[in-house]
């Protein structure tokens, strides 16, 4: 896969791509023309998606904290 394709797949711009390739953090290799081709087992183990959540919640006054609390704990269940 293209150094830039990969870049597009993983979510992060092309200079953060080539930084990494540059530091030796991604497995690939450059043909002769100067693409950069980054190998398979790379693209499987710097891909693989990491879960994030966020979890916000609010209320509009300082009196209906005990309700923020509720919110949130509702949230995370």
């Amino acid at each position: 896969m293209k150094l830039s394709d990969y870049a597009k797949k993983a979510g992060i711009s092309y200079r953060t791509a080539w930084r990494w390739w540059k530091q030796g953090n991604l497995k690939g290799h450059q043909l002769p023309s100067g693409t950069i081709i980054i190998t398979s087992e790379a693209i499987d183990d710097n891909l693989k998606p990491d879960l994030i959540a966020c979890i916000y919640a609010r209320v509009d006054s300082a009196q209906n904290k005990g309700n923020l609390e509720r919110q949130a704990e509702r949230l995370k269940d």
